[in-house]
């Protein structure tokens, strides 16, 4: 059958290069071809209407950079890598991430605005997006394309991301992913049940529950899925050997159909039962006999009577089911804030800390860096923590959040300070606390047209070492040298940096060779030009 669509495409393109003949200014040309580039656009799967952002356009003059608020840091683990709150529009936060994190994230979960045309949802360019926009759509795609193109570049080739969406725009979404994270990426949608208690308010149907799209940056090389069990349910397997942690379990079944005789030490045989029914065995006889001679399977009498059992070996872990009922609800988050807040209402719908915690644990790196740009309340960090004490692990967490009603001040700030520090804002205990270090960022901006640019960009230079690296440039333990100055005072009071870990150098400092032989011998890092090359060299400050 005839592509009437393509046949369509191929007579305007035809007529337009009969224009292109006609018409051979510049002008004409220009606009000529764009005519033919929407033409030959995509045809299939996700379309819409882009839109430019305001933030987007305060990119062309202005170059996005961190700002420490020195203040709000939290150090109660002296010897633990830093944790990271950026505050400003996830857009600028990304835009840097991706120089100091790209392909360096583990783990990415993000709760986006629903898009579901209340008035207090979803805010586009400084405006709140009503159901009655016509472009309500197509401004949120344009608004969440832009954000997953960069959250691809940040995953490891390890990495998983989980995206947090309502029926409002869960197919939308779907096709998104699958065009910009990749379809065969795709591992499932977690329906989450987020209420138990299912009003009689709704129209139709009492909506319970939300999805939980769940990408794969390279579902080719992801390691297979399992979530650790609980060690209540592992403290069974009480016996170890050099493969591992295992229980001795009944190798006899009630029902089965592996029959076949078991001959004991003594000579006694089993084979049947005491009513004479025929005793079914876990395994084959030749896998028995097998295991038998490695030790894996036992004959031995209990209680007079001899008896058959087998190694039952811990297992790696459980696969996740695509129903999530047990992990909490919103009403969970609420109770959780209040208890931090000591008050109800600080958030609309809080996702509790428990389903976080689960999603986490699809990756088995115990040392991940997990990253939240749509941070909200708080609880991708708070379950970082929460996680870390509960099984050892030092992972870290790096949120993104706007500060719009004060949230990231007043909220997300204070939230991660009190699960911290163990006390509120008030100054009332909270908890014991979890040992941990934060540091607060803001992003600020360069003009792009400063006479000073490099100047100003070396100013900010500090912020992003200790981003990419998780750390403090103290000048004891982290030393950051920018100067050939700094250098020759480093090189003359080396011995008064009894406790130094690395050094970071300015790669435009011209070294002497016994300064180089004194960096050979330390950890030290040549401050990268990738921070902000690009914009140098835009800017004609580069060649």
């Amino acid at each position: 059958m005839a592509n009437l669509s393509q046949q369509r495409r191929e007579k305007m393109l035809a007529f337009l290069e009969t224009l292109k003949e006609q018409h051979t200014d510049d002008d004409s040309l220009i606009a000529l071809g764009e005519i033919e580039k929407e033409l030959k656009s995509k045809k299939y799967g996700l379309v819409w209407e882009e839109h430019e952002e305001a933030v987007d356009v305060q990119m062309k003059t202005q170059i996005p950079v961190f700002t420490e608020v020195k203040e709000r840091e939290i150090c109660t683990d002296e010897n633990g890598a830093y944790n990271f709150l950026l505050e400003g529009d996830n857009l600028h936060s990304l835009y840097l991430l991706e120089k100091t994190h790209k392909s360096s994230i583990e783990v990415i979960y993000i709760d986006p605005p629903y898009n579901t045309g209340k008035k207090d949802d979803f805010r586009y360019n400084d405006a709140f997006v009503v159901k009655e926009d016509t472009f309500r759509h197509s401004k949120w795609l344009s608004f969440m394309a832009e954000r997953l193109k960069i959250a691809k570049k940040l995953l490891t080739e390890q990495g998983i991301i989980f995206i947090s969406i309502d029926d409002n725009e869960h197919a939308a979404l779907k096709l998104l992913c699958d065009e910009i994270l990749g379809e065969s990426n795709y591992i499932t949608s977690l329906i989450w049940q987020k209420k138990k208690d299912g009003s009689n308010d709704s129209r139709h149907v009492a909506t319970e529950h939300e999805y939980i799209l769940v990408y794969a940056n390279d579902v080719e090389v992801l390691n297979n899925i399992f979530i650790e069990y609980a060690e209540d349910y592992v403290s069974r397997y009480k016996e170890k050997d050099e493969i591992g942690r295992y229980f001795w379990d009944t190798f006899k079944r009630k029902s089965g159909k592996q029959y076949y005789p078991i001959t004991c030490p003594d000579g006694t045989v089993l084979q049947y039962e005491e009513n004479g029914e025929p005793i079914s065995w876990l395994r084959s006889e030749a896998r028995f006999l097998s295991d038998l001679e490695a030790g894996e399977t036992r004959i031995i009498k209990v209680n007079g009577k001899w008896t058959v059992h087998f190694k039952q070996r811990q297992p790696k872990g459980y696969k996740p089911r695509s129903i999530v009922t047990e992990y909490g609800t919103t009403s969970t988050g609420a109770d959780q804030l209040k208890k931090i807040f000591n008050i109800t209402n600080k958030f609309s719908n809080p996702k509790p800390t428990t389903l976080i915690e689960f999603l986490i644990k699809f990756s088995p790196n115990k040392n991940a860096t997990i990253l939240d740009f749509f941070a909200g309340s708080g609880t991708t960090g708070h379950a970082v923590l929460k996680l870390n004490a509960e099984d050892g692990g030092h992972r870290n967490f790096i949120l993104c959040t706007n500060n719009e009603n004060g949230i990231c001040e007043e909220v997300t700030y204070q939230r991660l300070k009190t699960v911290i520090t163990g006390k509120r804002a008030d100054g009332s205990e909270y908890s014991e606390g979890i040992p941990a270090n934060l540091k607060y960022f803001k992003t600020d901006f360069v003009d792009k047209d400063s006479e000073e640019l490099s100047d100003e960009l070396l100013e900010h230079i500090a912020e992003m070492i200790e981003l990419e690296h998780g750390i403090k440039i103290d000048n004891k333990k982290y030393v950051m040298i920018l100067t050939d100055e700094e250098m020759d005072e480093f090189e003359r009071n080396i011995t008064s940096y009894t406790d130094l870990k690395a050094v970071f150098v300015n790669q435009d400092i011209l070294l002497s060779a016994t300064q180089q032989k004194l960096l050979d011998s330390l950890t030290s890092y040549v401050i990268p030009d990738y921070y902000f090359d690009f914009e140098l060299r835009e800017a004609g400050e580069l060649w």
